[in-house]
């Protein structure tokens, strides 16, 4: 018998030593950032941890010492528990009995409150398993749990009992709802039967939590790979809980910019802040790039790479520069431009393939970023243009008015309006300007006169013609009268006089 159950035993305390590894200790840091590297940082085994441990009594443990192999290989399992942790012991036979509840890092302790012997009584697994439930309930209780549950035979209930042998019956599904209630995040149960045969009630752990690991004795090849596993487990939620603030979190990125900047004379101050949201993982910006469009350009050295640690923030000074052209005709103005600052990069962490698949930290792939705008101006050209160009139209006026001038004189004397068959005067008017418009005094109509320059004679000592436009009686005739001269036109004489003399 010793021989048969010396491998088994062996097994629970290979797997408590793991679990107890998990609680409390910590390896050394490696030169990438692996999952242990990582576990350190975040301090892991320094999380609060249920553990609720499940002693069979029952007289079967008496045989060949087993109860004494287990208290053994108990002590190995809680000295690996830290101050930080709850343990609670229960030892089960006819009843459950609570042996030791505190907190850990306290073995001697822990392992002298169970009793020095096992009872002679029945096995209740169901009742024990009600116990880890009531301490997994408590209102301070840890996110992450643990219920390892050590027993060598079958489920054997005393009369009475609220959980007989059938698991059909309400009790059972009672213990099932309720630890489907609880607060824990994580509660992994660790079934550890001490022998090979079929009737080990272990298994009732799976029954109740979902997520246990029953050790099939008759498995011992694989003995390896499951105590690595139940051993990591308890560390990955730990880090999970650590995480749950970062999942999801990246870089923030911010531009601190003037809201409009004169880049005529020079450049302006631009600033680039990237920000780790994270408060517990490292986040890194890679292909990093800025610029501005619109116009102006950005230039300052911004690395490819930016490492930020936890919460970090690093800044990045920068310069807004815009020489625009003057156009084919360089005159002094003032040209404007909205420059959007913008930037691209990807953000990772390189604890995401490590903490993969167990631990999603789901990274923004890009920084969250707002683009900046500055309303920028510059002044191009020069004064000279416009002073030149001034010039150029004053010239022009003066010709255009020497032009008018010399093709509108000003007029003189006096015009008369004298009846063609008496040839007495109808009307007089006194010539000035530019041009004259005539009308009343007698006269039948209207008349516009205008003056023209011609070539100086005896005859027209002043060179000048008018050109009259006269409308009577709706009909329009335009002759021209040489100064001091006499024409007919539209039924009238019209004369012109340099003095004052009347008809």
């Amino acid at each position: 018998m010793n021989q048969q159950l010396s491998r088994p035993l062996r097994a629970v305390l290979a797997v408590l030593v793991g679990l107890g590894a998990a609680a409390g200790l910590a390896r050394p840091a490696a030169a990438a950032p692996g999952r242990d590297e990582i576990f350190g940082l975040l301090e892991v085994d320094r999380v609060p941890a249920d553990y609720v441990i499940l002693v069979d009594t029952s007289g079967s443990m008496t045989t060949n010492n087993l109860y004494g192999n287990v208290k053994s290989t108990l002590r190995t399992f809680v000295a690996g528990l830290t101050r930080t942790d709850h343990v609670a012991v229960y030892t089960f036979d006819n009843t459950p009995t609570a042996r030791y509840i505190g907190r850990g890092g306290d073995p001697d302790r822990i392992i002298g409150a169970l009793p020095d012997t096992p009872s002679q009584n029945s096995t209740d697994i169901g009742a024990a398993l009600a116990k880890s439930l009531d301490e997994l309930e408590r209102a301070d209780a840890s996110p992450v749990a643990s219920v390892v549950l050590i027993t060598d035979g079958a489920h054997e209930p005393p009369a009475g009992s609220l959980y007989p042998v059938s698991t059909d019956a309400p009790s059972w599904k009672a213990l099932t709802d309720r630890a489907g209630k609880l607060k824990a995040g994580s509660v992994h149960g660790y079934a550890l039967p001490l022998t090979r045969t079929a009737t080990t009630g272990a298994a009732l752990l799976g029954l109740v939590f979902k997520s246990t690991d029953t050790l099939d004795p008759n498995q011992i090849a694989d003995m390896g790979e499951y105590l690595d596993r139940s051993k990591q487990r308890t560390r990955v939620e730990k880090a999970r809980l650590a995480l749950a603030g970062d999942v999801g979190k990246g870089v923030t990125a911010t531009w601190t910019a003037p809201a409009g900047a004169d880049l005529g004379s020079g450049d302006a101050a631009v600033k680039l802040t990237l920000r780790s949201d994270a408060a517990k993982m490292p986040l890194t910006v890679t292909g990093l790039a800025v610029r501005a469009d619109g116009g102006p350009t950005l230039t300052g050295d911004v690395p490819d790479r930016v490492d930020l640690r936890p919460g970090e923030s690093k800044s990045f000074d920068l310069r807004l520069h815009w020489a625009p052209g003057a156009g084919p005709v360089p005159y002094h103005r003032e040209r404007s431009a909205t420059a959007t600052l913008s930037l691209q990069g990807a953000v990772a962490s390189d604890w995401a393939a490590p903490l993969a698949p167990d631990i999603a930290l789901n990274v923004p792939a890009a920084p969250a970023v707002q683009p900046a705008r500055v309303e920028a101006t510059a002044s191009v050209g020069t004064w000279i243009v416009q002073g030149v160009a001034a010039g150029l139209v004053l010239v022009l006026l003066v010709v255009l008015g020497v032009l008018f001038a010399t093709r509108r004189p000003r007029q003189s004397g006096t015009l008369l309006a004298l009846d063609t068959t008496t040839g007495l005067e109808q009307a007089r008017f006194e010539l000035s300007g530019r041009k004259s418009r005539l009308e009343g005094r007698g006269l039948q109509g209207e008349a516009e006169v205008i003056a023209k320059r011609v070539p100086r004679g005896f005859a027209n000592r002043e060179g000048l013609e008018y050109v009259i436009k006269y409308r009577r009686a709706e009909h329009t005739q335009v002759s021209s009268l040489p100064s001091r001269g006499t024409v007919l036109i539209n039924g009238v004489n019209f004369e012109h006089v340099m003095d004052e003399r009347a008809r």
